[in-house]
């Protein structure tokens, strides 16, 4: 059972810590891009099509629709990349669009038309910018791409690319001058850039500079292009590393060492006390508060061994992944919560061993005190509470739940979370002030220590004055 706690414990820490990511989700839906040229009485209209990331999207059925609403239908080819070339009135205000398709799970999806920005006057769209890429080896940076056509779809000059902290109406020279990232490129047609930004400004917003020339070839003229936040990512904190532990091994503590404590109470002690056993043990020099306080230190050592392992294997996962350990008063206390739980089930079991008289009915109370103050104990009060129409955020159902917690030592950790994350609830969303409900560092303690002391007390108390 040792074994079994501390290699689930330290099993689901690594899920845990591995798992866990502030990134956000990224969808595998493509985009197209697009510029053109104008040549004589033709324009040529090129489309790039791309991932979340930039990467090009090799197959997507793309349909250009001319301003007689002709429409050309093209595929991407490998490097994303698809051209037509049509006729082209340039005194005719009719637009040219575009729409795409593309399957997902044997569906195909179409995407409405979208109408392409053409300025008659300018012979070739130049540079087009388009934010938000998702960097594919950390998904909570963000990137840009951007797209040259030249004339005759040459490629791009000499650009120089800058990137700087942005506040609006600020210039595209602000930015060059205040560049935390800048480089210069050429002879590309698209580029997909993932700028390196400073830790400290990872909540900051950006500002874009593409110069070419000697000027801003952006949108924006004059000024910068907003690209805003390039990263979603949050430090790791102590409160972030806690509400992981709470939620990583927490559960599996809370389940396995109550059986613990049963069964090594029913298996070691009342088993014994029940059958007889204890009857031939005492014909040694031993007495019977001798033999039930070493049997309880025997058992009680096996529990806080198992929880203070688990808890030094987790600490160490965490370490390896955030390069940030708990801190020693939270990890101190988590341990002190488990033993808590597992020492309060044992002294249960070894008072219950002096009320009942055979062994199966020890064995039934036993089963049903893991069941009703371990098992389902959270649910318990969710139910009643759900009956009485006690509105959940209320602070009659944050009491009520406080109360119940106390009332089981199952419910200890409950509390203890609820101390460091400002949390409770079946889970643990309800948020509140944990003193104004009387949950502070004293209380819990003196909580924690008669639920150990009172039940065992008891047992000490009949061994020495029935037995």
């Amino acid at each position: 059972m040792i074994v079994a706690i501390v290699g689930l414990s330290t099993l689901l820490a690594y899920e845990s810590a591995a798992t866990f990511q502030s990134s956000p989700l990224v969808s595998s839906t493509p985009s197209v891009n697009y510029g053109y040229y104008i040549s004589s009485e033709n324009i040529t209209v090129v489309t790039y099509s791309y991932e979340p990331s930039g990467s090009p999207y090799n197959g997507l059925h793309i349909y250009v629709n001319s301003q007689n609403d002709t429409s050309y239908p093209l595929v991407s080819n490998n490097a994303g990349f698809a051209n037509v070339t049509m006729p082209y009135n340039q005194t005719s205000k009719q637009p040219l669009s575009f729409n795409y398709t593309y399957n997902i799970f044997g569906r195909t999806i179409s995407v409405p038309k979208t109408q392409i920005a053409v300025n008659p006057l300018i012979m070739f769209s130049g540079y087009t910018i388009v934010p938000r890429l998702v960097d594919n080896h950390n998904t909570s940076n963000f990137g840009f791409q951007v797209l040259y056509v030249g004339a005759n779809g040459s490629k791009a000059p000499l650009t120089h690319i800058s990137v700087a902290t942005y506040q609006q109406g600020e210039t595209s020279s602000e930015v060059v001058s205040n560049a935390t990232y800048s480089t210069n490129v050429s002879g590309f047609s698209v580029i997909n850039v993932f700028p390196k930004i400073p830790d400290h400004l990872y909540n900051q917003t950006f500002g874009l500079a593409v110069i070419s020339n000697g000027q801003n070839v952006t949108t924006s003229g004059p000024y910068a292009f907003p690209l805003g936040r390039l990263s979603t990512y949050s430090p790791m904190t102590q409160e972030r590393l806690q509400t992981l532990v709470f939620s990583g091994i927490g559960p599996i503590l809370g389940f396995l060492i109550p059986i613990l404590g049963v069964f090594a109470a029913y298996l070691t002690y009342g088993k014994d006390r029940t059958t007889g056993v204890l009857e031939s043990v005492l014909k040694r020099p031993v007495t019977r508060q001798g033999l039930i306080s070493s049997r309880f230190v025997a058992n009680s050592v096996s529990i806080v061994a198992s929880v203070i392992v688990s808890m030094i294997f987790a600490d160490l996962i965490i370490m390896h992944y955030f390069s940030l350990g708990l801190s020693t008063y939270f990890s101190l206390f988590f341990i002190w919560t488990y033993i808590v739980e597992g020492l309060s089930f044992l002294a249960l079991i070894y008072m219950f061993a002096h009320v009942v008289k055979s062994q199966g009915a020890l064995l039934g109370v036993s089963i049903a005190v893991f069941v009703v103050m371990a098992l389902f104990w959270s649910i318990i009060p969710f139910t009643i509470l759900a009956a009485l129409n006690i509105a959940p955020a209320s602070s009659t159902y944050i009491f009520a739940s406080v109360v119940f917690n106390y009332a089981s030592p199952s419910g200890y950790s409950s509390l203890v979370q609820f101390l460091f994350t400002n949390h409770i609830g079946l889970l643990s969303t309800l948020s509140a002030n944990p003193a104004a409900y009387a949950v502070t560092e004293p209380l819990l303690i003196a909580a924690g220590i008669l639920w150990i002391a009172v039940p065992f007390g008891i047992a000490y108390y009949l061994s020495k004055k029935y037995d």
